[in-house]
């Protein structure tokens, strides 16, 4: 029979291993992909892996650590959850209430519309952020009222009847953070440092403010051709509570220990935070099952940063990847490193070699795709090659690995493209248009 220190040593080169093959996953994964951005993950309570790679800065050259602060965007939706139970587990409010019994004044707002709806993206409500001339007017501008917001919120007519379809939902969140701040007589920035980040320690985790200054913090960065470009402004203050908070990995690996260890809400808050309501999506959370294991997450992403945090319940492990490079995969890095915490099967990073194409078929590809999302894309060629071009703006080089498949030059990402019988060509809801009109 082993003694316990025995078993504590096999343990600890269990932990090196698979410290060990990440490291060597990641060190691969960086020779032949861009990436930035730190990585964090904890396992049975004890941090197994905590690397940091790239800039935060590009600019002045100051590197990435552990300790750098990254927007979170869409990660933000958990926190503005867990602070809604919170109210309910202080008998200030029910997620079965409807919206407009605090709000009495929103007379243009269905009445049906719950905050279960609100947390689960089944309200029915616009989403504001999908309004083009709102966030060409807002979205860069300092000096945004609250009240425009409300105002969108409460003339929009309806995408949908409540609870009659799952679709994400950042005005709900929005909504959610009016209703924190009238429940709670605090702002909502004041309301999570004092509820959440006090007293779980995370010291460098806040809500983004244009107007302090926050030490250590990213910026955000694209890629356009084979350059690395800053990200515009984005008026942060307008989408607090829905994707407006700020972290560090380890802050997030705390926020995972919290969460398992009831220091915030109830077993039964909890249960009914990741539960699946519709289109696997909880409160704030996206609740999944791998293996008959239980998987909570989210990403979260927006010019310049893309984030994801992967919580395996049932493992006891997290995972946090954070990034300032908002066109890298962050979710195969999340997943491939998770495998090797797991200890399952999983592959090295590679580079898949170019098919060899005709110029002629090179040049079936070239030319401009729409959908009805007013939200173009065009495939252009160059001296180096095709190049993808969404929206107008980024240009994202590739090159062909079969017949219609396109892999992205910098990131470990394809592209297929699906071609009729009569030659015709699309890829995912886009179309190839033979002339643009």
């Amino acid at each position: 029979m082993k003694n316990k220190y025995q078993n504590k040593s096999e343990e600890n080169d269990v932990k090196k291993e698979i410290n060990k093959q990440m490291t060597d996953y990641m060190e691969a994964y960086t020779d032949l992909w861009a990436f930035s951005g730190s990585i964090a993950a904890v396992k049975n309570g004890e941090v197994i892996f905590e690397q940091s790679y790239g800039y935060a800065n590009v600019e002045h050259k100051v590197p990435n650590t552990s300790n750098t602060k990254f927007r979170l965007y869409s990660i933000s939706k958990q926190f503005t959850a867990v602070v809604i139970l919170m109210l309910e587990e202080r008998g200030l409010l029910k997620v079965e209430d409807c919206v407009r019994k605090y709000f009495p004044d929103w007379v243009e707002l269905d009445e049906r519309i719950t905050i279960h709806q609100l947390l689960t993206h089944t309200s029915g409500l616009a989403n504001y952020s999908e309004d083009k001339e709102f966030v060409k007017l807002h979205s860069q501008n300092t000096l945004t009222k609250r009240d425009d917001i409300v105002n969108c919120v409460n003339t929009r007519a309806l995408d949908s009847e409540p609870e009659a379809k799952w679709k994400y939902c950042n005005t709900g969140y929005f909504v959610l953070e009016l209703l924190i701040e009238k429940l709670s007589e605090t702002s909502y920035p004041k309301f999570m440092e004092e509820n959440i980040f006090e007293p779980l320690g995370m010291m460098d985790s806040g809500v983004y403010n244009d107007f302090h200054l926050i030490e250590n913090k990213a910026s955000g960065y694209y890629l356009d051709y084979y350059e690395i470009i800053p990200c515009e402004y984005v008026n942060m203050n307008i989408i607090s509570a829905c994707g407006g908070l700020y972290s560090t990995v380890l802050d997030l690996l705390k926020w995972d220990t919290a969460l398992k260890s009831e220091q915030l809400l109830t077993k039964n808050s909890i249960e009914k935070m990741n539960t699946n309501y519709e289109n696997n999506y909880g409160y704030g959370v996206v609740v999944n099952t791998v293996d008959n294991k239980q998987l909570i997450n989210h990403d979260g992403g927006y010019r310049g940063f893309l984030t994801v945090i992967n919580r395996h319940l049932d493992d006891d492990f997290a995972i946090v990847v954070l990034s300032n490079y908002g066109f890298t995969n962050v979710g195969r890095v999340c997943s491939d490193l998770a495998k090797i915490a797991l200890e399952k099967a999983y592959e090295m990073p590679s580079k898949p070699a170019e098919f060899a194409m005709s110029q002629e078929m090179i040049e079936s590809f070239v030319g401009f795709y729409d959908d009805d999302s007013d939200v173009p894309l065009v495939v252009t060629q160059t001296a180096d090659g095709l190049n993808l071009v969404f929206a107008g703006m980024f240009n994202f080089p590739i090159y062909p690995i079969s017949e219609n498949t396109f892999h992205q030059k910098w990131i470990d990402e394809q592209y297929t493209f699906d071609r009729d019988e009569d030659g015709s060509l699309s890829f995912l809801s886009w179309k190839k248009r033979i002339n643009k009109k």
